[in-house]
């Protein structure tokens, strides 16, 4: 199953769009930020090229409000309640409640990092 990448400028879901250009074409688009990326014959390409752009961006901006990361100095889950990238702030929920915010060198584990953990039975 593909799974669908966010825009790392707005969060919002990027959209697999398909042309008819002498056989088919697919790309990720976000067209609230108004960009498409490189276009590909099949699609598993076009989320490659697409989590290969999402890969370019700083850590906290390819952050969600919801997205789960580990800080160094816990061994809990903690949610993103919202970011400040100028600032490079990151507002943090943990499982008490508690919101704090958090420097960026302070994550441990980033939410795609965690992914790969869970998924490899780690």
């Amino acid at each position: 199953m593909m799974t669908t990448p966010k825009c790392p400028l707005c969060g919002k879901l990027l959209k697999l769009s398909t042309i008819e250009n002498k056989g088919q074409l697919h790309f990720f688009a976000c067209y609230k930020c108004n960009y498409q990326l490189r276009m590909s014959p099949r699609k598993d390409f076009a989320l490659e090229y697409a989590e290969k752009f999402i890969s370019k961006f700083p850590p906290i901006m390819r952050l969600n409000q919801g997205d789960n990361v580990m800080v160094h100095f816990s061994d809990d889950t903690h949610t993103v309640l919202y970011t400040n990238v100028d600032r490079g702030k990151i507002y943090l929920q943990d499982v008490y409640g508690n919101a704090l915010p958090y420097d960026v060198d302070e994550i441990k584990q980033w939410p795609w990092e965690l992914e790969q953990k869970g998924g490899s039975n780690d």
